[in-house]
């Protein structure tokens, strides 16, 4: 392999604890890149149909990108891929921090795991030196202390990817969580509970060479001036995702009280200005200039000693809108909570704004709920509720299954009020003031993501019309090729969607690392995106998943938002997905063309 490749897949059997070392395939980094493009080939050509996520027959993939651990700006991310046990489509998860710069230091591009421990275990990759060690006494131990014994019996600069009790006890949106990062999104942390793993430990002391540097040294200097002087960039880099709490709310999006409406009237007390007053640092990852990550301590009141990496947007969003809350000291209380039990906080905070408007309605009461008054602001209600659900007790053990089986277990009209996507909660943006993103809601892969079809049109151009669904299939499609793209390298998404990375910037960084002409074509790794997206389609169309499942809720469809700057508005849906469909060169129904899949190279699998 040429530059930015390390050039060794490591698979090990948890089952046998057999250890395979085997060189990258060429011709699989040529067609799917690196990060999401190459984990999505390895699910689909070796788990089996129809394998039940947590069962010894599901695969997890750590993969990285081909930048990940150079020298490139915004470098830090990887990847897991597996069958997810919230939606049961191809779960494609990042994290940023320093656990992919860490494992190509170690020698690896990808790790894949197979099997189950036959007890509690960790893994130790140290280099060349692996071991699958003990982990009886770490089962049961939250994250921070679970990081801080293995880093004692390992190597205290080791980046250690666990697992918390949530995970332990399969609920379905348990996160890994990464040093103060986490591979959030869809249960991966369940997965690696359900064969026995508790950990990934990585100590890495090489390099990533790149081809050509001093054609590398030039394109980093040119972005790294384009970031310098881009205004928005400058000012995100203040704040943080905070900063959009307000944008949001100012264009009638900002989801409350479970997607009742669109605008929180309390919004200033949780927004950037607010936020700022409980920043005690700022943190970044490898490589990131940015450093858009604070680090948040409520130093007073009830929730003090409380204390996280954010709360990024999405936090703020599913503890404050979406459950109706204007206490900030809670959100990043709930958000603490989240990180030790191993939660994903999108999902979460979704879930339980899902049950107070359940309680509300009188769907559930008192006698669910142990007495607890689930009213939308109880702050103090929420709170308990994370716990309660990471601990799978009371209430909480229904809704740790997530909100499409809550609702189908609670009965009485419940599905109704579930807002998510395949399975996949809905997260921090109400789609009937962004039509795009609401059709990228319902063709995500994984579900309700907002991440892989990211509207940024529509979220941060005032002269774009985010009311029409004319030309949102085309957009749509764009835009989920873009970021599969971007995915695919190693890199942030966050610095291609605000504007500081072109296109044209990325392909010349993978020609300078890579020293493969091909990538040095944007039209050419583009097309790798929409083969990303085409994969992931036929993975989830082989599991079940048909064109009844690329919907939005009720709620969207048919009714008008009632209150802000996206008032009366609802989701046209399908005039954008047939248009989707057709630009995509898929049928009808949602199946994707014998011609596309051979222009892809696809046909074959399908």
């Amino acid at each position: 392999m040429l530059g930015g490749y390390v050039g060794t897949i490591l698979r090990i059997d948890l089952a046998s604890k057999k250890v395979t070392k085997s060189k990258l395939d060429e011709k699989l980094a040529l067609d799917f890149i690196s990060g999401r493009g190459i984990g999505d080939k390895f699910l689909y050509d070796n788990l089996a149909i129809g394998a039940v996520p947590l069962s010894p027959e599901n695969i997890i993939i750590l993969t990285t990108g081909l930048l990940t651990g150079t020298n490139a700006p915004f470098s830090s991310r990887s990847w897991i891929v597996t069958k997810s046990p919230l939606s049961g489509t191809i779960l494609m998860s990042n994290s940023g921090g320093y656990l992919g710069p860490e494992l190509k230091f170690a020698g690896y591009d990808t790790l894949i795991l197979t099997g189950k421990a036959d007890v509690p275990s960790y893994l130790w990759i140290n280099d060349d030196a692996i071991e699958i060690r003990s982990a009886q006494k770490l089962w049961g131990l939250g994250i921070k202390e679970t990081q801080r014994i293995i880093g004692e019996e390992t190597d205290n600069r080791a980046i250690v990817a666990c697992i918390g009790p949530a995970a332990e006890k399969l609920v379905r949106f348990a996160c890994i969580r990464v040093g103060d990062r986490a591979f959030g999104r869809g249960g991966p942390g369940a997965v690696l509970a359900s064969k026995n793993l508790k950990a990934i430990a990585v100590r890495g002391h090489g390099t990533v060479n790149v081809a050509d540097e001093d054609a590398f040294k030039k394109i980093v200097a040119q972005v790294l001036d384009t970031y310098k002087n881009h205004a928005f960039i400058q000012e995100w880099r203040k704040f943080g995702t905070p900063y959009i709490v307000g944008p949001m709310n100012e264009l009638g999006i900002f989801p409350t009280r479970n997607f009742q409406t669109g605008l929180f009237d309390a919004y200033d007390k949780i927004d950037a200005n607010a936020h700022k007053q409980h920043v005690t640092k700022h943190i970044t990852c490898f490589k990131c200039p940015v450093a858009c990550n604070s680090w948040s301590v409520v130093q007073n009141g009830e929730y003090a000693g409380s204390e996280c990496r954010g709360p990024e947007y999405e936090t703020i969003w599913a503890f404050g809108g979406q459950c109706g809350n204007s206490n900030l000291e809670a959100i990043i209380a709930a958000n603490a909570l989240c990180n030790e039990l191993g939660m994903d906080t999108e999902s979460t905070g979704n879930a339980i704004g899902f049950a107070m408007e359940l309680y509300e309605r009188g769907i559930i009461t008192d006698a669910h709920t142990g007495g607890i008054k689930l009213t939308f602001g109880n702050h103090k209600a929420m709170v308990q509720l994370v716990s309660m659900i990471g601990n799978r007790e009371g209430i909480g053990d229904v809704l740790a299954e997530g909100v499409k089986k809550a609702a189908e277990k609670i009965g009485k009209g419940a599905e109704e009020f579930a807002m998510h996507v395949k399975g996949l909660e809905i997260d921090g943006y109400d789609p009937r003031g962004a039509k795009a993103q609401g059709l990228a809601y319902a063709t995500a892969s994984r579900g309700g993501c907002h991440h892989s079809g990211y509207a940024k049109q529509e979220l941060y151009d005032a002269t774009f019309d985010r009311f029409t669904e004319k030309g949102k299939g085309k957009i749509t499609q764009q835009n989920e090729d873009e970021t599969a793209l971007v995915d695919s390298t190693g890199l942030c998404a966050f610095p291609h969607q605000l504007g500081v990375l072109s296109n044209d910037q990325i392909a010349s960084l993978l020609y300078a690392t890579s020293g493969i002409k091909e990538f040095s074509d944007v039209t050419y790794l583009l097309k790798a995106g929409e083969r990303i997206m085409n994969l992931e389609r036929l993975f989830n169309l082989r599991e079940g998943f048909t064109n009844k499942d690329n919907v939005l809720p009720h709620r969207f469809l048919q009714e008008p938002m009632p209150t802000g700057n996206s008032k009366g508005q609802v989701v046209n849906f399908k005039p954008m997905l047939k248009e989707y469909y057709k630009v995509r060169g898929w049928s009808k129904s949602g199946i994707p063309g014998k011609s596309k899949l051979r222009e892809l190279g696809l046909l074959k699998l399908a």
